[in-house]
């Protein structure tokens, strides 16, 4: 070892005349974990080509704890056979040495049953030298024919059982085979994405995963998914427009971070959707797509974070069962509403959610109209010790001047709002188009807000006129006004996100 660490000359700094003591092959000079950490800068092909340039750079390389292969970095078909090979024999001779991390991104071009065998052997490899974490990403033009030949992805069931799996993650365009195994494992992070899966996989997860601690899965497709698990604390369900699914049923004390975003076309006649949610010791909730026809969400006592963007169609959903949602988030302590939220889940004139603990809440609309002032109204009567109110309009050339914009100051005084006398921070971002009731808004706030400490007025370049307008109100307080002029893409007051959900499920 001590005569592999020594300098090495190659021919070319021989053909210069460089002497042979000033030559240093640097990479064999490093501590192993200094090395390795340099190599997982390198592609497949460059990893083999190290291998060939010293012992102890061979010896590296078939040591490299982290491994990314992919088929990109093969141009054709003949290519690929190579690499192919060049894979096979690299795994072979890597022995038992520890993987800490295996990739797999791979397009089958043809012969897929030869490349799947080929691909389950490396696999079989990675864990018998422990692999901590496995990704498969896999595409294939036959993957996606599956209604017509069923292709199924069935992964090797000692995947399943490796005690030194941490993290598996799994993206391809097939239907992934629940495993028939049921003895417990390691796995803490679980993500899948694309996949069609079986309606057993939450069973097995529920049985098996009996350390897991994060579950993600992004545009699956299944017609129910339950799971309950003792170790779970944070889970994620993202799935645009997927009409297949039915049921989400998701139980576990220790979760404390749930997201999802679940939307679909329409309802056919007899479908039910629903979703069951027992998680006593949630803290963050964020809750995209429609309304359903059941959701059991209990009330979540620890909750500190409510984000919740709800759409219905028509007359489909009675607003009991829309009120349940609200009466869940009683202990909420920051709240951020879309518009349609709002006007599905109050309506003028019924009693106020018991929302007491709320302190912070966050409004994305498109604009402050006659039809959302009222459930407006309802909203904050529910909330007396609300201290900052955040109203972050959608600013779009689509929306016109509406038909009535009558709510003036005197309207909001005649509610008499407790928050009022709680808000200390206000920040409110105008809209295109008729911008009246806003402005009335703002003047309440000012002649009414004793404790008021700073008030943020955001405002289109074609509206500079509303700081004249707003300099002529009243104040009950010493606040800070503070004008903003913002751009009609200003994604630094709405927030990428809120940009693209809001546009998405006001137009829809």
């Amino acid at each position: 070892m001590e005569r592999m660490n020594k300098s090495l000359v190659t021919a070319s700094s021989q053909a210069e005349g460089v002497s042979a003591d000033y030559t240093v092959d640097r990479l064999s000079n490093v501590p192993p974990e200094v090395a390795h950490h340099i190599l997982a800068f390198l592609d497949f092909r460059d990893l083999i080509r190290l291998g060939s340039v010293s012992k102890m750079c061979r010896v590296f390389s078939l040591s490299a704890p982290s491994l990314e292969v992919s088929s990109s970095e093969a141009g054709n078909r003949r290519q690929q056979l190579n690499l192919l090979n060049s894979i096979d024999r690299y795994m072979i001779h890597r022995g038992d040495d520890k993987i800490k991390h295996f990739l797999v991104d791979w397009s089958f071009s043809a012969g897929i049953s030869e490349e799947v065998f080929r691909m389950m052997t490396w696999i079989l490899i990675a864990v018998r030298c422990n692999v901590e974490v496995l990704e498969l990403r896999l595409w294939a033009p036959e993957l996606n024919r599956i209604e017509s030949d069923g292709t199924v992805l069935e992964l090797p069931s000692c995947v399943y059982r490796c005690e030194s799996l941490r993290s598996l993650l799994i993206k391809t365009q097939t239907i992934l085979k629940a495993p028939s195994v049921t003895c417990s494992n390691n796995l803490q992070y679980l993500k899948l994405t694309n996949v069609r899966m079986e309606d057993g996989f939450g069973k097995w997860i529920s049985h098996s995963c009996k350390c897991i601690k994060e579950l993600l899965l992004f545009d699956v497709r299944v017609r129910s998914f339950t799971v309950e698990s003792s170790s779970l604390e944070s889970f994620s369900f993202v799935s645009e427009y997927n009409n297949d699914l039915c049921h989400i049923g998701i139980s576990g004390e220790k979760l404390t971070k749930i997201r999802i975003e679940w939307e679909f076309y329409k309802t056919s006649s007899g479908t039910t959707r629903s979703l069951n949610v027992s998680a006593p010791n949630l803290k963050y909730l964020k809750w995209i797509g429609n309304l359903l026809n059941y959701q059991n969400l209990g009330k979540f006592m620890c909750l500190e974070k409510a984000h919740i963007f709800l759409k219905h169609k028509g007359d489909d959903y009675d607003f009991d069962n829309a009120f349940e949602v609200l009466c869940s988030l009683c202990r909420v302590k920051v709240l951020i509403l879309s518009e349609e939220t709002t006007k599905v889940l109050l309506r003028e004139g019924l009693v106020h959610a018991p929302l007491d603990d709320i302190t912070y809440l966050s409004m994305h609309i498109m604009s402050l109209t006659d039809d959302l002032v009222p459930a407006m109204v309802s909203l904050l009567r529910g909330m007396p010790n609300l201290s900052t109110l955040y109203i972050k309009s959608y600013p779009s050339l689509h929306i016109g001047k509406p038909k009535a914009c009558g709510f003036k100051s005197k309207y909001w005084k005649s509610h008499k709002l407790d928050c009022v006398h709680q808000l200390q921070d206000v920040s409110i971002a105008l809209s295109t188009g008729y911008i009246n009731n806003a402005l009335e808004l703002v003047r309440y706030i000012l002649e009414n807000a004793s404790n008021l400490k700073q008030m943020v007025i955001f405002y289109l370049p074609r509206q500079s006129y509303v700081i004249g307008r707003v300099n002529k109100f009243k104040k009950i307080s010493s606040a800070i006004v503070v004008f903003k002029e913002r751009e009609l893409n200003d994604d630094g007051v709405m927030g990428k996100s809120y940009h693209r959900v809001l546009n998405r499920l006001h137009w829809l």
